[in-house]
């Protein structure tokens, strides 16, 4: 997703209404910085270092050899050891052999898929391209191409779930959408809506699934209690053209060291902690999410 993607950071060719109260009920990190690529990204959001300190500096494919470090310490293996429940949900890109999975590193569940939704490949059986979607340690369904529609409605459902049922005690919800990552799929509800595209259809159930999230916090009176980050783990894959993103202002992409490339639209809620309608510029970015989150709990 880039920089200029959603409506707070100027974005037109979409509505993002939950983001947007987000932001007016929150603040806008406008210098956040990401790495230009997934997994290296998501390594740094896991254990508070830059990428390449953890051997993560690139993008894992399907049966790669490697992940990373199981003895590496993460914000869910921390939070847990202070007594909080712990959910990864969505694209984990950190390793797909079993001594990778999530739960090794401190997820009490995991359910998504273990690397992008691109890197599809061939069943045994039909030949048919798929990707795995996994429930804590076991592959659940063989998920086609067509069926990757549901797959923000799901997480989305999942997530609710989960914060429902630990509403009575501190929780930590890792929730990594596939979205909007090329090939692009916006659920039957969202085809059509923004009126410029897909990639923009699947920005608006993305903003829809924000404000699922946040409606759920409200209704179970846990906003004051519960800070929330929205961010992406790059910027836009503009080779894709029309099912890319924009980074509004910024040079470059995802790739490019750039700013396009590793400045996030970021934004962080937590009613009566976080002044309303605020925008701070001042630099930050994934590396600081494992030490704010330790010390905050």
């Amino acid at each position: 997703m880039g920089y200029g993607d959603i409506a707070p950071f100027g974005a037109t060719k979409c509505k993002t209404p939950a983001l947007d109260r987000m932001a007016s009920e929150g603040m806008k990190l406008t210098s956040f910085y990401a790495a230009p690529v997934c997994s290296a990204s998501r390594a740094q959001i896991q254990t508070g270092c830059y990428a390449p300190r953890v051997s993560m500096p690139g993008v894992l494919g399907p049966a790669s050899p490697v992940g990373l470090n199981p003895a590496e310490h993460t914000i869910a293996k921390l939070l847990k050891a202070q007594g909080y429940a712990t959910i990864c949900i969505g694209k984990w890109h950190l390793g797909d052999q079993p001594e990778f999975f999530p739960m090794h590193y401190g997820f009490d569940h995991y359910y998504g898929l273990p690397y992008s939704n691109d890197m599809q490949h061939p069943r045994a059986d039909t030949g048919e391209k798929v990707v795995p979607l996994m429930r804590d340690n076991k592959v659940v369904e063989l998920m086609s191409d067509a069926e990757e529609d549901r797959l923000s409605r799901i997480y989305t459902e999942e997530a609710v779930k989960f914060i429902q049922a630990n509403r009575d005690h501190p929780f930590y919800l890792y929730l990594a959408h596939n979205a909007v990552h090329f090939p692009i799929h916006p659920g039957p509800a969202f085809q059509g809506h923004s009126g410029h595209g897909r990639y923009y259809d699947w920005v608006e159930e993305s903003d829809w699934s924000a404000g699922r999230v946040l409606d759920t916090l409200r209704e179970l009176h846990l906003e004051t209690n519960t800070l929330v980050i929205f961010t992406s783990d790059n910027g836009p894959w503009l080779v894709k053209k029309a099912d890319a993103g924009s980074a509004g202002p910024l040079r470059g992409g995802k790739g490019s060291t750039w700013e396009g490339g590793l400045r996030e639209s970021t934004l962080a809620w937590w009613p009566g902690h976080i002044p309303a309608g605020r925008v701070s510029d001042a630099v930050a970015g994934e590396i600081d999410l494992l030490p704010t989150y330790v010390m905050l709990a």
